[in-house]
């Protein structure tokens, strides 16, 4: 050991952070979770640190991760007070992942787990184009990107994103067995299921259910608008260039941050992704394509269906 340096077990680690936080949205994407994390927010009993999706205990997800160091995970949730009765966050890949439902429960055997779902067929869709909208992804159809997914677990033909994870489509989407997993790490009582048809049918059941859940004291939220369209990029070069600058651009931007400031390219890049951005509906997806996707997750959706109680089969036409 280097001299003075001091290394934490587990159990040291899982002792810094002992008390905090106590719920967690564990996903999936494009389900309704920044929604919920936005309507829950402003409730005087609830902390959620500023920084979202820290994904801090998905190890396997690499450079994804936004938190790291336990002292940098710790820090988000400083801020709470005695009046926060639930001090939570949300990572969306924390389902995902194959190692954070287990992390979360030897942090906090009696955190609360909320979960959230839709048809995976048009979550997948969603997340493909979420994911070339920020750059970690690179091919436009994604009925192509669908099919690169074998090549691309080999390490071939890459985006160049931070955890090749993300690409892998068809497995992001297989909650039934995702949910098969949370139910054999955490009590089903510690666990609540939302399906996104609700959330879209009746936000404020979903929002009532869950504040009943989390065991706090109705702040009387009625106001429950939509969150997270959308988004199309205009010129998808142009996006690539400036979130993925190649090394002469990069040496550009430092020259310019050195002129300007940071605080002020960034506020020129912002505005300039701003401008190159439209919100708008996705266009249908291939009837036969969509079918092959169907097919592609109707296990899936039937275990899905059995686990939540549910008949989910309106998703499988």
């Amino acid at each position: 050991m280097p001299c003075g340096r001091h290394f934490r077990t587990a159990s040291e680690e899982i002792a810094i952070l002992a008390g905090k936080p106590n719920f967690f949205i564990v996903g999936a994407p494009k389900c309704g979770t920044t929604a919920l994390h936005h309507y829950l927010r402003p409730h005087p009993n609830v902390f959620v640190p500023r920084v979202k999706e820290p994904h801090f205990f998905a190890a396997d997800l690499g450079d994804y991760r936004i938190v790291r160091r336990t002292e940098d995970y710790v820090k988000l949730f400083a801020p709470a007070t005695p009046a926060h009765l639930r001090v939570g966050e949300g990572s969306v890949y924390y389902l995902r992942s194959s190692v954070a439902i287990p992390a979360i429960r030897a942090f906090n055997p009696d955190a609360k787990i909320i979960a959230m779902f839709r048809n995976p067929v048009d979550v997948v869709y969603a997340l493909h184009s979420e994911l070339l909208y920020w750059s970690e992804e690179t091919v436009p159809d994604f009925e192509e990107a669908w099919r690169l997914q074998t090549r691309r677990q080999q390490g071939l033909d890459l985006p160049t994103c931070r955890s090749p994870l993300l690409v892998q489509y068809g497995e992001v989407g297989r909650f039934g067995s995702q949910v098969q997993r949370l139910l054999a790490t955490f009590p089903r009582e510690q666990v609540k299921l939302i399906l996104f048809d609700d959330l879209t049918r009746s936000p404020q059941q979903v929002y009532d259910e869950v504040i009943e859940f989390l065991e706090l004291p109705h702040d009387g939220r009625t106001d429950f608008p939509r969150i997270n369209e959308n988004r199309r990029v205009r010129l998808l070069w142009l996006k690539h260039l400036i979130r993925r600058p190649p090394p002469l651009l990069r040496q550009t931007y430092t020259s310019i941050k050195r002129t300007v400031g940071a605080r002020q390219l960034d506020s020129i890049k912002r505005q300039i992704v701003t401008s190159n951005s439209s919100r708008e509906a996705r266009p249908p997806l291939a009837p036969a394509f969509r079918a092959e996707l169907v097919e592609a997750f109707r296990g899936e959706v039937a275990l899905l269906s059995e686990l939540t109680g549910r008949d989910l089969g309106h998703w499988n036409k």
